[in-house]
């Protein structure tokens, strides 16, 4: 399973997530808020690699509180932001 870097950015911050003001040289934070409220957090790594591999994929999905394919599908567009919110607050996330 391979996704792209900045395909996945893009995504993520098109379903709700922001820019953290965590600033890494490494790495780009991107927060989750609802109401203000900061719900989780993800990083993107600025590494060589154009591509998210399997461990980063696995390591991403944990932090957004997803399945690996569920992050997928918020990833490539089939998981909406309304979608997304919805499972976060039948976890409990919320």
């Amino acid at each position: 399973m391979v996704l792209s870097k900045k395909k996945a950015y893009k995504n993520l911050k098109k379903k709700g997530f922001v820019d953290s003001p965590n600033k890494s040289v490494d790495h780009k934070y991107l927060d989750y808020l609802v109401d203000g409220k900061l719900i989780l957090y993800t990083k993107v790594s600025h590494g060589s690699e154009e591509d998210l591999r399997e461990p980063l994929i696995k390591q991403m999905s944990t932090q957004c509180k997803l399945t690996k394919q569920q992050f997928c599908d918020l990833v490539n567009c089939p998981l909406s932001a309304e979608k997304y919110k919805q499972i976060l607050e039948e976890q409990g996330e919320l």
